[in-house]
């Protein structure tokens, strides 16, 4: 019983109190001198909640507990499971089977569903986003203002086993037109003993981002392993969803990818990507790039790449498609920090057919149509700057000003862009 009674103290006193700065009370219990070699730990006990004593201001540390003193303690290690390591995790588990009818007596369940419900996490985010895109096209509205929502999901399902699930619904400003919700995320990732993995719907990064930062819609099964310099490889499908109608020999197509993420020190990153989708149409891309924080209160980025895919070499007399990215960033909006604040500019170049499908969107342009997308056939710069105007609200402002580089005859080349964001998260 005096085991088991240290078991129940120690795993809730690690995963209640453990680490937690908490002032000096007055003496809690009348008979728990200051001086006692356990007065701290009982003082942290019933600041934590987890002792109350008796109802006249003793412990009576020298009694022997009952079992359903005992029963008490572990229901509030079974309240804060999720805190526990496994060793604790095991000792739990313990207790609950030892004292399992004085818990239901209680009205502490042992194996409930709730229980295990709870361990989903959910998290939110919201943006509002305005856009005013000056150009010629008069088939194309110049201003869009929609809404977004994204609804995030996690939750342990095994020993180093997590699922990741998003919803995500978007609509333009005063219209329910196209907020049906659709399922963008839906994976797991874990680890087999050094190699990890991802399975499901998931976002697929590669380098910095130029030449794929997809957040969703793409199916497949991605492997890593390492620490300092990072190997992941894998497959994937990816649905482009709001050009698969006309543009169906980009769509659903099967890609494979690698990239190679080396940190070289603490303020230098490097990487080298890879991307081809099955015959190498549209997508047999390489790329180099880099992330460096050396300066005090800046970062630099950079990307280069190379498109030898057949669109490419179409667009281009038989020759790949180049294309590279800049951006130079002062500080950066941080969402728990009102007032923080951030600038960047920055300067892209990209020949014809390098992104016919638009794998990279760099976290800027809108969707609008492949003439002028983020990374194909366009050049020229963007500056812009970002605000904490409360907890978990971060307003940006971003202006474009590009151009086609190359054309085609009676083609208004010139595209300025104005954008306006509010994102804030839950």
């Amino acid at each position: 019983m005096r085991r088991q009674t240290a078991m129940a103290l120690a795993a809730v006193f690690a995963m209640s109190v453990a680490g937690t700065a908490l002032a000096a009370p007055a003496n809690p219990f009348v008979d728990v001198p200051a001086k006692h070699w356990a007065y701290d730990s009982i003082n942290k006990l019933a600041q934590a909640g987890v002792i109350s004593g008796y109802g006249d201001g003793t412990y009576k540390g020298d009694r022997t507990l009952t079992r359903y003193e005992v029963a008490t303690i572990v229901a509030k290690a079974m309240a804060n499971s999720e805190k526990a390591d496994a060793a604790s995790q095991k000792e739990i588990d313990a207790l609950k089977a030892e004292f399992g009818a004085e818990l239901n007596n209680l009205g502490v369940r042992v194996d409930n569903l709730e229980k295990n419900a709870s361990k989903v996490k959910f998290t939110g985010q919201i943006r509002a986003r305005y856009d005013y895109q000056d150009k010629a096209d008069t088939d194309i509205d110049r201003t869009k203002e929609r809404t977004r929502l994204r609804l995030n999901m996690e939750a342990p399902i095994a020993e180093n086993v997590t699922f990741h699930g998003r919803y995500e619904s978007q609509s333009e400003w005063g219209s329910s037109a196209g907020s049906e919700a659709k399922l963008r995320q839906a994976y797991i990732n874990g680890k087999l003993g050094e190699v990890g993995y991802s399975f499901g719907r998931q976002p697929i990064w590669l380098g910095q981002g130029m030449i794929a930062d997809i957040t969703g819609n793409c199916d497949g099964l991605l492997l890593s392993g390492g620490n300092k310099v990072k190997v992941t490889a894998g497959v994937f499908k990816y649905n482009m969803g709001i050009y698969e109608d006309d543009y169906a020999n980009m769509k659903n197509l099967n890609y494979a990818a690698a990239n190679i993420d080396a940190t070289i020190n603490k303020n230098l990153n490097m990487t080298a990507s890879y991307i081809a989708d099955k015959n190498e149409l549209n997508y047999k891309t390489i790329s180099s790039g880099f992330s460096y924080t050396g300066i005090k209160n800046f970062a630099i980025t950079g990307e280069y790449g190379i498109n030898d895919s057949d669109h490419a070499n179409s667009h281009n007399n038989g020759d790949e498609a180049k294309a590279w990215f800049a951006q130079l960033k002062y500080r950066g909006a941080q969402q728990d920090k009102i007032g923080s604040s951030g600038i960047w500019v920055g300067y892209r170049s990209a020949e014809k057919g390098f992104d016919p499908s638009e794998l990279s969107t760099l976290d800027t342009g809108r969707y609008a149509d492949l003439t002028y997308g983020n990374m194909d056939n366009i050049k020229g710069m963007e500056i812009g700057a970002e605000y904490t105007v409360f907890r978990n609200g971060v307003l940006s402002v971003m202006y474009e000003d590009l151009e086609l580089k190359d054309p085609q005859a009676g083609q208004n080349k010139d595209k300025q862009g104005l954008w306006a964001t509010l994102i804030y998260s839950f």
